[in-house]
């Protein structure tokens, strides 16, 4: 049977899916991002390459730029997507020269970062490599940020007494 012109679709695309895992890595992304911001206090570039800090004012983030969470390791690496180590906070100026300068990016923020994590780092691109399917317990990992957020709101606010 021959069809002439194009099939139509009768309701459109959704943007995202709804399935369990999509909305898991949604509310990991977002926890994440709070967790390395706090972490982070800013851009990690602030020093080197860019000067943007966040305050934080009653254990949330406050800044006057966009700050995102840069995973060093891609997202599609469910191995690493949700492991906050290889997770660092940039601000959107900074993202946005990371893509045109990934070799001089990733030898800063080597630099940087503690030796532990860039062991880390280095070990999971080699194996990245491979090529292995890992199975993930998202809701496991979405437990684990929270809870690693806990502990960092809690530090957070022990330091901020402290200076009081």
């Amino acid at each position: 049977m021959k069809r002439s012109g194009f099939l139509k679709r009768k309701t459109p695309l959704r943007k995202q899916s709804q399935s369990p895992s999509a909305l898991f890595k949604v509310q990991i992304q977002d926890t994440l991002r709070l967790l390395v911001t706090a972490r982070d206090k800013g851009c990690i570039l602030r020093d080197s390459r860019c000067g943007v800090t966040a305050e934080l004012i009653d254990n949330k983030v406050v800044s006057n730029t966009v700050i995102q969470a840069d995973h060093l390791i891609t997202r599609s690496n469910s191995a690493t997507y949700a492991d906050h180590r290889l997770v660092v906070c940039l601000c959107k100026g900074c993202h946005g020269w990371k893509h045109w300068n990934e070799k001089e990016y990733d030898i800063l923020v080597k630099r940087i970062l503690s030796k532990d994590r860039v062991q880390l780092w280095e070990r999971c691109e080699e194996e990245r490599m491979s090529h292995r399917a890992v199975k993930m317990d998202w809701a496991m990992e979405l437990l684990a940020l929270k809870q690693q957020l806990r502990e960092l709101s809690t530090d957070l606010s022990l330091d901020n007494s402290d200076r009081s």
